[in-house]
C-alpha cells in the first residue's frame, strides 16, 4: 500500500478487503460515498483504471468536484455537519455574539456554508428567530432545575418546615440590571450570579424592554 500514491485511492476505504486464496488473491475497494459499491482488483495488478472509472461516475464525488468542494475522503476526515447542529450554532451566534438574524440570508455566508458542504440546509431569518425562541423555552426549564432540584414539604413533630436541595454550590445572587443592547434597545433584566469551579457565572433569567426613558419612576412602575 505504501506505493499507492494515486489520488484515486482517496475515493475508497483503505485498507481494502482481501478475498480469495493463493494464487487468486484479490483486493476489494469499497467506495466511501457509496459503501454498497465496490471495485475488485487482482493483487498483482497495480493499475487504477477501474478504480478511476468508478470515481468519475460516482454521483456523490462528481457533484462535489463540479462545485469545487472537498473530496469525499477529505470531507469525511473532519466534518461534523448536521442540519440541527448548524441551527444550534446559529442560535449561539445570535445570542452570544450579537449577530443579527438577517446574516443567515447573506449571500457570502451561504456561499461559505455550501463551500464546506454541498448539501447544507439554509433557512430564513424568520426560521432563525423561531429557533432562538425554542432554545429559550428549553433553556428556561433547564435553569429552573439547575436552581432548584426539588421542593418538598416535610411534616415534623413540632410543626411544618420547607426544605429544598440546590444543584448549585454556595449562594445565588439575584440582581436587577439595565443596559442597552447592541441594536440600541434599552432593556431591564433579572440577573442570577453564582460561583462555580472558581468562576463567576451570570445568567439572564428574564428581560423587559423599556418603551420610554428608563428613569426611577418608570422602573418602579
Amino acid at each position: 500500500m505504501k506505493n499507492w500514491t494515486s489520488d484515486t485511492y482517496d475515493h475508497y476505504q483503505l485498507p481494502p478487503e482481501i478475498v480469495g486464496e493463493e494464487p487468486d488473491i484479490k483486493y476489494v475497494f469499497r467506495c466511501i460515498a457509496c459503501p454498497t459499491q465496490s471495485v475488485t482488483r487482482a493483487r498483482h495488478d497495480v493499475s487504477t483504471s477501474n478504480l478511476g472509472r468508478h470515481a468519475r461516475i460516482c454521483p456523490s464525488i462528481n457533484k462535489s468536484e463540479k462545485q469545487n468542494q472537498l473530496s469525499i475522503a477529505a470531507f469525511a476526515h473532519g466534518s461534523t455537519y448536521s442540519p440541527g447542529r448548524l441551527r444550534l450554532y446559529q442560535v449561539e451566534m445570535f445570542a452570544l455574539n450579537n449577530r443579527p438574524f438577517a446574516i443567515v440570508e447573506d449571500s457570502p455566508y451561504r456561499k461559505i456554508l455550501t463551500m464546506l458542504h454541498a448539501g447544507v440546509e439554509t433557512r430564513s431569518q424568520r426560521s432563525a428567530s423561531r429557533d432562538l425562541k425554542r432554545v429559550f423555552v428549553l433553556t428556561k426549564k433547564h435553569v429552573k432545575k439547575m436552581i432548584l432540584v426539588c421542593f418538598l414539604i416535610l411534616v415534623l413533630l413540632r410543626g411544618s418546615s420547607l426544605a429544598f436541595q440546590q444543584t448549585l454550590p454556595g449562594r445565588v445572587h439575584i440582581a436587577l440590571d439595565g443596559w442597552t443592547s447592541p441594536n440600541i434597545i434599552s432593556v431591564f433584566g433579572l440577573i442570577m450570579t453564582y460561583v462555580q469551579d472558581g468562576k463567576i457565572i451570570s445568567v439572564t433569567l428574564d428581560v423587559l424592554r423599556f418603551v420610554t426613558f428608563h428613569n426611577t419612576p418608570y422602573i418602579w412602575l
